[in-house]
């Protein structure tokens, strides 16, 4: 008797596969309700869900990662979760061939815990896992070569496939102990709509639409299976269905093409839906990536007798499908951001830029070293975010409007360490262990000029220790910035990024750099590090879409004295405003060198990753669209 499912959670929904499933088997299955559980790891998007399902009474998003046991266990008991169809999993090349340790952590720790959630709920009756063909490892390329059968001999040629072997280990292991209701699908190489650029399929697409050269790795012959991703939503809704529990089943294709050939045929639909005259590719040869493996090649004579499925759309009907999605336009939510801090000056900026890209984020209510860490982590689990902005911090309070504010006793030490280190410091921990990518607002004013990194010379990096120790909130906020790079090096997903004089163009806000300086009449001429707010923020969450780690000086290239931006100011905006400059030279100036953080930040590795414009340049832009408004 085919089992029927009444109340479905989906992992890994907004992914490539998990999406297109989603689209499909909302149609398939008329009278069931789906709940998408999505982290939204680098190739995932809530977009790619059809309009039609996301307005659906019958969908549920909640974005989670699926070692969050709160929400996980929240999503099980409010929505009476009966199957469990398990697609979430790092599949990218960047993270389990560069970052195994994060690939291991998300394909195999936090599915342990997603099977641990599971067993306590205790209420799930078909749990489909999706699994790899690639756990086979590789096939000879001779015409005489068998397809793996589900019992064939496990050997991973990969790291991906070492992670999804681990995961089925850890099926096999919850099957006989706690006789959870798991069979598993081992799944061909899919092509189809919403699949990341990164894989051969759409960045060939982008490459036909330039006709540009089709960097092939290694000899290109090496052989694929083509399998259409609604045939593997079709194979996918058998199993569930039809499948016998602790059962394997291969879903794949018997059709088969290098990627060489495949270049020409999308190169050939490409031209073809575009109305142009057909260019055959050309080709440049690139190193081999290691663990490319020459064949996969599965049996699926198990599915077809059993479960009677096997693909039927053809090869010519899938890419012809897959060219038209990717030649049309689309929208994207990649996150949804939680912000911490986010009533504060930089907090406010920051809002502003998330508002103009569309993305996302709502304001924490509870406060770290105000509300318990308990209760802070309990709401953070259920916020339903991807991603947490920490802008916390102190740099002023009652009668003191700078961080003089912070000097004195035990009570202003307290209050330093709280707002400036221990925020940021368990935010850091909660982030990690309920799977949020964590990105940290720190300052660069714990550096000042000394003789290695004169006025005009070497500039400071993203690897050098604090050298300005002239304030309790440098030295408070130096360590936080040590704390950060020592999680960094653990491979947790951190982002810190230090800033400095931040300026926006907001001139009411009075906090704002630029709404100050304006207004002075004198203004030390030395070259210090800008970070132009608008620019910087969008750079910042750029990279935070593509869920980067590390310490990034978070400033506008290229220097520039305070006093030379009121002078961009009066010429372009507001004439009447009209500064004296303080020279370096002056014994005013030196006294200012040797007690506050004025320093220069290198912004290479910035302008390899997200560039922005230099700050003189920046200054001019915006400045002119101010006097045109």
């Amino acid at each position: 008797m085919a089992y029927n499912p009444k109340n479905v959670a989906i992992t890994g929904g907004c992914g490539f596969i998990g999406s297109n499933f989603v689209n499909y088997i909302h149609d398939a299955w008329p009278n069931c309700n789906f709940v998408n559980i999505d982290k939204l790891i680098l190739n995932s998007d809530t977009q790619n869900v059809n309009e039609s399902v996301r307005n659906s009474p019958r969908y549920k998003l909640v974005l989670a990662d699926i070692k969050n046991e709160a929400a996980i266990m929240n999503v099980f008991v409010e929505n009476e979760i009966d199957t469990v169809i398990h697609f979430a999993a790092d599949c990218t090349s960047t993270r389990c061939y560069n970052e195994t340790a994060e690939a291991v952590q998300n394909n195999v720790l936090s599915f342990i815990q997603f099977l641990e959630t599971v067993r306590i709920y205790g209420k799930i009756k078909r749990f489909v896992h999706i699994s790899t063909d690639e756990v086979y490892g590789d096939s000879d390329l001779s015409e005489n070569e068998q397809g793996k059968v589900e019992h064939s001999r496990l050997v991973p040629g990969n790291p991906y496939a070492a992670t999804k072997i681990a995961g089925e280990a850890y099926v096999r292991a919850y099957q006989a102990q706690y006789n959870l209701p798991i069979v598993t699908a081992r799944m061909n190489n899919i092509y189809g709509p919403n699949q990341w650029d990164v894989k051969v399929v759409p960045r060939f697409i982008e490459i036909a639409k330039v006709r540009g050269e089709y960097t092939i790795q290694g000899t290109g012959k090496q052989l694929r299976s083509w399998l259409f991703v609604d045939d593997a939503s079709a194979g996918l809704k058998a199993v569930c269905e039809k499948g016998e529990l602790n059962e394997i089943y291969n879903l794949g294709t018997y059709y088969e093409k290098n990627v060489a050939d495949l270049a020409k045929k999308i190169q050939e639909e490409v031209d073809q839906q575009l109305g142009r005259e057909h260019l055959p590719p050309r080709y440049k040869s690139i190193p081999d990536r290691p663990y490319n493996d020459l064949r996969y090649l599965i049996s699926i004579e198990k599915a077809k007798n059993s479960l009677g499925w096997e693909p039927t759309t053809s090869f010519d009907d899938g890419m012809r499908h897959t060219v038209a999605s990717a030649l049309k336009e689309h929208n994207h939510t990649r996150m949804h951001v939680a912000i911490y801090g986010g009533k504060g000056y930089v907090g406010q900026e920051l809002q502003q830029v998330l508002k103009a890209r569309h993305i996302p984020y709502v304001l924490a209510t509870k406060k770290v070293g105000f509300d318990s860490d308990e209760e802070v982590e309990k709401e953070l689990a259920l916020l339903g975010v991807t991603h947490v902005i920490c802008v916390t911090g102190r740099t002023h309070g009652p009668g003191c409007n700078t961080i003089e504010y912070l000097e004195g006793g035990a009570d202003k030490v307290f209050i330093n360490v709280r707002d400036n280190m221990y925020s940021a410091t368990i935010l850091a921990h909660m982030c990690r262990k309920i799977g949020l990518h964590y990105t940290y607002i720190g300052t660069g004013y714990m550096f000042a000029y000394d003789k290695e990194h004169p006025i005009g010379g070497a500039e400071f990096k993203e690897g050098d220790e604090p050298t300005f120790f002239g304030s309790a909130y440098s030295v408070v906020k130096g360590f936080t910035d040590r704390q950060m790079n020592y999680f960094n090096q653990k491979g947790w997903e951190n982002l810190n990024v230090r800033i400095t004089l931040p300026l926006s163009l907001d001139l009411e806000q009075p906090r704002n750099l630029l709404s100050k300086i304006i207004k002075y009449k004198e203004l030390f001429d030395i070259p210090v590090s800008l970070t132009i707010l608008p620019d910087c923020m969008n750079a910042m969450l750029s990279l935070m879409e593509q869920r980067t780690g590390g310490t990034l000086n978070l400033v506008n290239p290229e220097p520039i004295s305070l006093y030379e931006v009121v002078k961009i100011y009066k010429e372009t905006v507001d004439d009447s405003v009209n500064p004296t400059p303080i020279g370096v030279e002056t014994e005013r100036a030196q006294q200012l060198l040797a007690t506050k953080g004025n320093c220069a930040l290198d912004t290479e590795q910035l302008q390899k990753v997200a560039p922005v414009l230099s700050a003189k340049q920046s200054l001019i832009k915006h400045f002119a669209d101010m006097a045109a408004k």
